[in-house]
């Protein structure tokens, strides 16, 4: 993965420039992504400098209060596979996809790594996969005829928009692609769109899903690594864990640790 920045996680080696080295990777002409590699393992402090990087881009997010500013992703065999603490693979999305303050960037600091080796993070570019779609196909998408279901109890990311646009009037970062793949299997049964010709958009959505995983890249954090991506350029996933998690303590299973920051420095433009 290309706009890696490595940093000694007791000093900082990187020195005053890192936050700026952040920014430009993330926004601007940057590629709306990087991946910081702290080379100490004290995870504490790392999340600490991962805040203090963060701001460089806006404001840290508090989404789920009760958490603070980071919520962990552990690994539970009880949760539905394809969803966040599942063990199966949870499909391309943007986080709080229905919320008029969307979180414009995303970052995951990995603790533990899937010891089966599995759990690799995915990424695609939205922008690019808009982009191969057909003139009437985007026209359908850009139609506020979209809904989600809502996140409950969640804090400083607006309200949940009852209708919305997929697509945005421009491309360029300026708003966000509404994209979650999961909305798939509702679109199909009619469900979540107010359309005249709901199987028409269900099926313009399906092309879009198909052009996203086309797009798809996957990366497999290790202990220390803190991804950090625009939300309104790419959706995010996870691919399955390793088969055969009962035989580790949730102690040894992946975990990773995820925040959120609002929109604050330059976006990304074309």
């Amino acid at each position: 993965m290309s706009d890696v920045l490595t940093l000694n996680g007791r000093e900082l080696t990187s020195g005053p420039h890192a936050p700026g080295q952040l920014a430009d990777a993330v926004t601007g002409t940057g590629n709306g992504r990087a991946l910081v590699r702290f080379e100490g393992q004290d995870h504490t402090l790392n999340l600490e400098l991962s805040l203090s990087l963060l701001s460089s881009l806006g404001p840290v997010l508090s989404v789920y209060p009760d958490d603070g500013c980071w919520s962990d992703l552990s690994v539970r065999q009880s949760a539905d596979p394809g969803r966040t603490h599942g063990v199966g693979e949870n499909r391309l999305h943007v986080d709080l996809v229905d919320r008029d303050r969307l979180p414009r960037y995303i970052a995951l600091y990995c603790v533990r790594e899937d010891p089966l080796g599995g759990g690799a993070s995915a990424l695609a570019d939205l922008w690019e996969a808009a982009d191969t779609l057909s003139d009437s196909d985007r026209a359908i998408l850009a139609r506020p005829a979209f809904s989600y279901f809502a996140d409950q109890g969640v804090h400083g990311v607006g309200e949940s928009l009852e209708r919305f646009p997929v697509l945005p009037e421009r491309i360029d970062g300026s708003a966000p692609i509404r994209f979650t793949a999961k909305m798939s299997p509702h679109l199909e049964r009619g469900e979540l769109v107010d359309a005249e010709e709901p199987q028409t958009t269900a099926a313009a959505f399906g092309r879009f899903v198909d052009a996203v995983v086309a797009h798809r890249t996957t990366i497999r954090l290790m202990p220390g690594d803190l991804l950090v991506v625009d939300q309104h350029r790419y959706a995010h996933g996870r691919m399955p864990l390793g088969d055969g998690q009962d035989r580790y303590a949730a102690t040894e299973r992946r975990l990773l640790r995820q925040t959120y920051v609002g929109a604050g420095a330059r976006g990304g433009t074309r």
